[in-house]
């Protein structure tokens, strides 16, 4: 339960802004996803001290928009590539995980890639609910495979298995 609490909060972006003419202009955005990195016989692959690790620096984000695959770099933000991989010490889990803010350009199908390396990559798919003042993850696909949804409550960190 600490997981989805910390899930949910961590996931969550409050952008606000206000002024004399309109205070009501606050907009709430999760677009999030955690998930751990496995090999088939249990080896952390998020770990950088393991061979075969995926390394944070060696990782790219894309986002499929308007039929253009465009890499994802925002040199003013914090998370510059929309992801970062969260280590034991920083979440107080026992392995590291990846959390990803996904492509919200549509509310269906929403297309991200993973470039692992540049021989490797994956496909998370993400469908949002939306309203006036906000924009909510409600379930995302890893290689069309379900792994969140809003619906559900998690125990625990969806494990993805790499060969």
């Amino acid at each position: 339960m600490k997981k989805t609490i910390f899930l949910l909060l961590a996931s969550v972006l409050i952008i606000s802004c206000s002024s004399e003419e309109d205070n009501n202009s606050a907009y709430a955005l999760s677009t999030g996803v955690e998930f751990r990195v496995s090999s088939p016989t249990g080896i952390d692959l998020l770990d950088p001290a393991n061979a075969n690790a995926y390394l944070e620096e060696s990782i790219k984000i894309y986002y499929l928009q308007n039929g253009a695959v465009n890499e994802v770099y925002n040199s003013n933000l914090s998370l510059s590539r929309n992801f970062d991989i969260v280590s034991p010490e920083d979440s107080g889990d026992s392995l590291y995980f990846m959390r990803i803010f996904l492509n919200n350009l549509e509310k269906e199908n929403a297309i991200t890639y993973i470039e692992w390396n540049e021989a490797d990559s994956d496909t998370l798919r993400a469908n949002f609910r939306t309203g006036k003042g906000y924009t909510f993850l409600s379930k995302t696909w890893f290689n069309d495979v379900l792994i969140f949804d809003e619906n559900t409550t998690i125990q625990s960190l969806p494990e993805i298995i790499k060969n």
